[in-house]
């Protein structure tokens, strides 16, 4: 009985040695598992990042641009109509010169 007692006390050890061994290896597999995680998450972030300011670069292009097209746009229509204002003017003295 002494010897079952000694067996079942030993065999109660490894298990709870194999147990406690699980434990620790389970414990790290789970820490590797978040650390490949969070530097996947660290990688995407970047590359988010890194996508959103050359999004913003191109918006920022896209705008300096309409507002160079906008002042050349004001520039012609300023020419427009003083073109129109000197053939008005011109039109007008022509007319003058007519009946006077």
């Amino acid at each position: 009985m002494l010897f079952r007692y000694g067996l079942k006390s030993k065999y109660d050890i490894i298990i709870k040695e194999a147990q406690t061994e699980a434990e620790v290896i389970k414990k790290n597999k789970l820490l590797e598992v978040k650390e490949k995680f969070l530097n996947k998450k660290a990688d995407l972030e970047k590359e988010v990042a890194l996508r959103n300011q050359k999004i913003q670069q191109a918006e920022n292009k896209l705008k300096q641009r309409e507002l160079m097209l906008n002042q050349k746009q004001e520039e012609v229509q300023r020419k427009r109509t003083e073109a129109d204002q000197r053939i008005s003017r011109s039109s007008n003295c022509h007319h003058r010169q007519e009946k006077g």
